[in-house]
């Protein structure tokens, strides 16, 4: 997406400037018309115009990256703004003279060029994907349409943060069993390179026989040493392409449904995708979205694959005329039976959205407690791996001082 400057006429002949992000200039003309402008003059922003730094971020692929936090102290500060009566556009203003990172101070000025161009706060949100969800556009769009934007933003806050919250736990229960494992993979290539030939030197000077495990293990350190670049290419290039394969549409379908058929990732998984499911759906109902729109959007807003599917379904059987409790069963190996049963006392009671906030609620808990149980589970047996593993070079390198020491007393 290229950045253009515009110089257009309204309808009164009034001019207007402005900058805009579009795929192409075709594309800005149609976006242009549609808002009740007449281009003039359109050009692509200048490489000397442009932000250094962003620039470069953009060629490095990280431009798209913004830290939650300041996205969630972007929305409570928003909301309070609106709130207390300061105009869209001034509140804007105001955002853009205070922020310092680059990134958003691009969206910012981006947001006061369309507004002042007479675009809409989610048609501005909608041209950055990447930084502001589906969920979260579709919740200002209601927002703006009913008059209570300030009311939507401060449930698209809670949205956000809930979300957050439910990612970084997931994210967390991930790193310690990485860092181990990179950590125990760092001390066994150092033994290997530096502790065992020195081990050897000492061994291979008594001239005795060596144990079949001792010259494993020497062999073990011969070949890392010897092939060292090599194999460090290797694994490089390995992580590399399974990295790349991921990012694919067919990887992530692979990794999504095997890591769903792993012991404990898989329940994991199910309480997540619930508890995000149920937390969208009933903020989406919540705002007034109705609920053929709102399980669209928790489609496109799901993480895994198995969940798109099923939301799929639902939606179409709901636009056939089922109830959405009735749909939601028919997925019950997705929709734990507590999930569904909720569902339906909601749906009867015509506090749907309310129940479904509890459930998400439920599984988030759920969710909490099995990360920390996993957590629990996971550090002992990862410290048994790894010991086990030390110390098993160990005693290879010390059996034939153990045999000596034998043979010497009898």
């Amino acid at each position: 997406m290229a950045e253009y400057q515009f110089v257009a006429q309204d309808g009164s002949g009034k001019k207007v400037e402005g900058r805009l992000e579009a795929n192409n200039e075709g594309e800005l003309r149609m976006l242009l018309r549609s808002k009740g402008l007449r281009p003039t003059r359109i050009s692509k922003v200048a490489l000397g115009q442009l932000d250094v730094g962003m620039t470069i971020k953009r060629m490095l692929g990280g431009a798209s990256s913004l830290p939650p936090d300041r996205l969630m102290n972007f929305v409570r500060q928003l909301q309070t703004m609106i709130a207390s009566g300061v105009p869209l556009v001034q509140a804007i203003e105001l955002f853009l003279d205070q922020e310092s990172h680059p990134y958003m101070k691009m969206i910012l000025a981006s947001f006061r060029d369309r507004l002042n161009g007479g675009s809409f706060l989610w048609e501005c949100m909608s041209a950055y994907p990447h930084v502001f969800e589906r969920v979260f556009v579709a919740l200002v769009r209601a927002g703006e349409s009913s008059g209570t934007l300030d009311v939507m933003l401060k449930r698209s806050g809670k949205y956000l943060e809930n979300s957050y919250r439910l990612k970084r736990l997931i994210k967390s229960s991930m790193n310690y069993p990485i860092i181990v494992s990179v950590i125990a993979v760092g001390v066994i290539t150092l033994m290997l390179t530096v502790v065992i030939p020195k081990f050897e030197a000492m061994l291979t000077s008594s001239g005795g026989e060596l144990p079949g495990p001792t010259k494993f293990v020497i062999q073990l350190s011969h070949g890392l040493i010897d092939h060292f670049f090599t194999i460090s290419i290797a694994v490089g290039a390995f992580v590399y392409l399974i990295r790349q394969y991921v990012k694919t549409e067919e990887g992530r379908v692979v990794l999504q449904n095997l890591a769903m058929k792993l012991p404990v990732m898989g329940p994991l998984i199910i309480q997540s995708g619930v508890a995000r499911f149920t937390r969208t759906m009933g903020t989406l109902l919540a705002s007034g979205v109705p609920i053929v729109d709102a399980l669209e959007i928790c489609k496109s807003a799901a993480s895994h694959v198995a969940y798109e599917d099923a939301i799929g379904i639902m939606k179409r059987e709901v636009e056939l005329g089922a109830t959405f409790s009735n749909a939601m069963q028919r997925q019950q190996a997705l929709f734990p039976k507590m999930a569904v049963q909720m569902t339906v006392v909601g749906e009867s009671t015509g506090n749907m959205d309310k129940m479904l906030e509890r459930v998400a609620d439920f599984y988030e808990e759920e969710v909490e407690t099995s990360i920390q149980g996993m957590l629990k589970l996971i550090e002992p047996v990862m410290l048994v791996f790894m010991g086990g593993i030390v110390g098993g070079l160990l005693i290879a390198m010390y059996l034939p001082v153990f045999q000596m020491a034998g043979n010497t007393s009898n």
